[in-house]
């Protein structure tokens, strides 16, 4: 499943990927619900969920995103790689820290909420 991140105001609404405003995609990948719902643990953070396949991230994960320092999130990503959702596949831990470091670089300073889209 493609998740796609990007940043909007709190009470956005879309259908699909064509309908995510131009300039504020902060990254993405393929990643299942339960691999980013295993990542918002690793933050202690959760998410609302606007239908089936929008989620609004909570301010928590966007606040420590924004302000943790490189080397925790590549600490926070070998942890994630760990996790249930990844037994049986070729996960790798770096290349999910690289995911973590570009939406964390992408997000930097945004004064809106990171949401994720599934397709």
């Amino acid at each position: 499943m493609d998740a796609t991140f990007f940043t909007e105001v709190d009470d956005f609404s879309l259908n699909n990927f064509d309908e995510i405003p131009e300039g504020s995609i902060l990254g993405g990948g393929r990643f299942t619900k339960d691999n980013i719902s295993e990542l918002l643990g690793c933050f202690k953070s959760g998410s609302t969920t606007q239908t089936d396949n929008l989620w609004l991230l909570s301010t928590n994960f966007s606040e420590t995103l924004s302000t943790i320092d490189d080397e925790s999130l590549k600490d926070i990503a070998v942890h994630w790689s760990d996790e249930g959702s990844w037994d049986k596949t070729d996960v790798n831990a770096m290349d999910l820290a690289g995911h973590l470091l570009e939406l964390k670089y992408a997000y930097s300073n945004s004064s809106k909420r990171i949401w994720v889209l599934f397709e």
